[in-house]
């Protein structure tokens, strides 16, 4: 197990490096061979935090929809009068 935790974190270190060269402010710095394929990477990787973020937004709407139905059950359930705790 710790063998394979610490090859996921020299990937994440490879894959930030490659992130970080793409990074379209450094052109003149790549060699010509590695710009198109690290560029892509880049674009890549943004598309996909953009998307991410979408869908948690979806997840966290489809979340509170849930609960605004569950309180309305709730409450519906606790105002009706065979729940009264007022009567004997």
């Amino acid at each position: 197990m710790p063998g394979s935790l610490g090859g996921m974190w020299r990937t994440l270190a490879v894959a930030a490096i490659f992130y970080g060269v793409g990074y379209p402010g450094l052109d003149g710095y790549r060699p010509a061979a590695l710009d198109a394929p690290l560029q892509a990477f880049y674009q890549q990787v943004n598309r996909a935090g953009l998307e991410g973020q979408k869908v948690l937004e979806n997840v966290n709407s489809a979340r509170a929809s849930y609960f605004r139905a569950y309180m309305g059950r709730a409450e519906k359930q606790l105002r009706n009068p065979q729940f009264d705790s007022t009567q004997p």
